[in-house]
């Protein structure tokens, strides 16, 4: 199958799977379990060297992403040499609660991650009819600046990233005010593909990208998402769901990992699950019973690996109980030791003999 092109999905924005096997084999030689993902997006373990031209949808990309930050408590998954810790971006981002207005998300966004980054890599210009949103990161150290076709991606796609944030967070008002996008990267004779992703004048061969709105639409008042998650796996959710919504499609994905995605996303309980599938409960679980486990499994599994990524990162056993969601830590300590061997207090002094010794 080498050099095989395939596809599993109808979508106008795709990439290729092979476009982020520099990103992957990093990924795995820090520890990572790469074919747990690969399986998670529907693809069979050896694909980058069977069948590197598979498309996806870019949904799938942000995916990867996740789970390669989460598994390695990075933020930036690694794409930045400058690690950031996975649980900063709540801080960061909790003021975009509060904005009444595109421009209020536009700006907070700047700034906070400008702190968060370390330099001023985000700047906003207001200039007659409209409102910019710069981001110039010609020296943000980027770990794989040295293969300019993957950057050039990383980059593109971190832009479709930050406009469906704001679309998100803003209800829609981020599509209707932006005008027009720029980007770094020269015009190639066959367009790549994350360009079909936008409806508006793409300009190319620009110095820094650009994401501009009509100043007007910008202004104007919105309800803040004062319940948004705005957690690093809430906004990967978000920024997920959102492209979803954007181009709809049929998941062909096993029943069992679409299911995981919607409880990561936090829907805990199976009535909640069955209305985003459109489904009754009990199709629900006939489906996953078909696929030999259940809701209870798959919830159980989500909450000790949360509890795995907690813990490692210094969190109490009472604190992680109660992050869960369990009703005494008792309740939490016969769980987690039941799915991984050892009470979680054994688990943490683990991880700390570990961290001592790397």
């Amino acid at each position: 199958m080498d050099g095989m092109s395939t596809s599993r999905t109808n979508s106008r924005v795709v990439f290729e799977i092979g476009q982020i096997a520099p990103i992957l084999n990093w990924a795995g030689s820090e520890g990572v379990d790469v074919d747990r993902i690969i399986s998670r997006i529907g693809l069979t373990p050896g694909v980058l060297e069977d069948a590197p031209n598979t498309k996806l949808p870019l949904a799938d990309y942000f995916r990867v992403q996740s789970e390669i930050a989460r598994s390695l408590d990075d933020l930036t998954a690694q794409l930045s040499e400058r690690k950031l810790l996975y649980q900063s971006g709540s801080f960061v981002l909790s003021q975009m609660k509060t904005a009444r207005t595109l421009q209020d998300n536009i700006r907070n966004l700047a700034s906070y991650f400008n702190m968060l980054h370390g330099g001023n890599y985000n700047l906003v210009r207001q200039s007659g009819e409209t409102l910019t949103l710069i981001l110039n990161d010609s020296e943000f150290p980027y770990r794989f600046r040295d293969d300019e076709a993957l950057t050039h991606f990383v980059r593109d796609a971190l832009l479709i990233k930050v406009y469906c944030l704001l679309d998100s967070l803003t209800g829609g008002v981020a599509s209707k005010a932006l005008t027009r996008v720029s980007l770094v990267r020269r015009r190639q004779e066959i367009e790549d593909t994350l360009t079909s992703f936008w409806e508006v004048p793409v300009q190319y061969n620009n110095t820094v990208y650009e994401l501009v709105f009509d100043y007007d639409i910008a202004c104007q008042q919105i309800a803040p998402a004062t319940n948004a998650d705005l957690s690093a796996d809430g906004i990967f959710s978000r920024v997920i769901h959102h492209l979803e919504t954007l181009e709809p499609e049929t998941d062909t994905r096993p029943f069992a990992i679409r299911t995981e995605d919607l409880i990561s996303e936090g829907l805990e309980t199976q009535q909640a699950v069955a209305d985003a599938f459109g489904i009754s409960v009990a199709t629900l679980r006939r489906r996953l019973s078909e696929e030999r486990t259940s809701f209870r499994d798959l919830l159980l599994n989500h909450r000790m690996d949360r509890a795995n990524a907690l813990l490692t990162r210094g969190a109490s056993v009472s604190q992680v109980s109660e992050q869960l969601g369990y009703s005494d830590v008792r309740a939490f300590n016969r769980a987690f030791k039941k799915m991984r061997g050892v009470s979680p207090a054994v688990f943490a002094r683990k991880g700390d003999i570990i961290n001592e010794t790397a």
